[in-house]
């Protein structure tokens, strides 16, 4: 869901520099989706249509399609947070084995919030967060 909504806002916001950093958001939830797979193979859970999951998260967009590209990166800043507390819970909840698995979901939320902070700032490195989360 994530990439299909970073996408839409891709094409929502007008200046090439917030089109690239959202294109880039989404290619972080792609990423982190991707990476957990095996943990869907695992626990034979079936994921949602990729089609679908994307039509669904377009659907975000109904949310922030009126805020200014300041007022969107203080909401990922503000309202991104509330993902870490779920994916510790998962955490907490999964046996050791699936622990690195789920950090790398955890990490991609850290990598998002940590590019709003920078962004806030004017700093002109914001997307380094999200550009060292897939290379690690």
């Amino acid at each position: 869901m994530g990439e299909g909504y970073f996408i839409a806002l891709s094409e929502h916001f007008a200046k090439p520099h917030q089109k690239e950093k959202m294109l880039l958001l989404a290619k972080v939830e792609k990423f982190a989706a991707e990476a957990i797979l095996p943990l869907l193979s695992k626990y034979e859970l079936v994921p949602r249509d990729s089609r679908l999951l994307k039509e669904i998260g377009k659907k975000g967009l109904t949310k922030v399609g009126h805020f200014s590209w300041d007022e969107f990166i203080n909401d990922i800043y503000i309202n991104f947070p509330k993902y870490l507390v779920e994916f510790a819970e998962l955490e907490r909840m999964a046996p050791e084995s699936d622990i690195e698995m789920l950090k790398i979901l955890t990490d991609h939320e850290v990598a998002a919030i940590e590019f709003a902070k920078l962004e806030r700032e004017g700093n002109t490195n914001s997307i380094d967060p999200l550009v060292q989360y897939m290379e690690n």
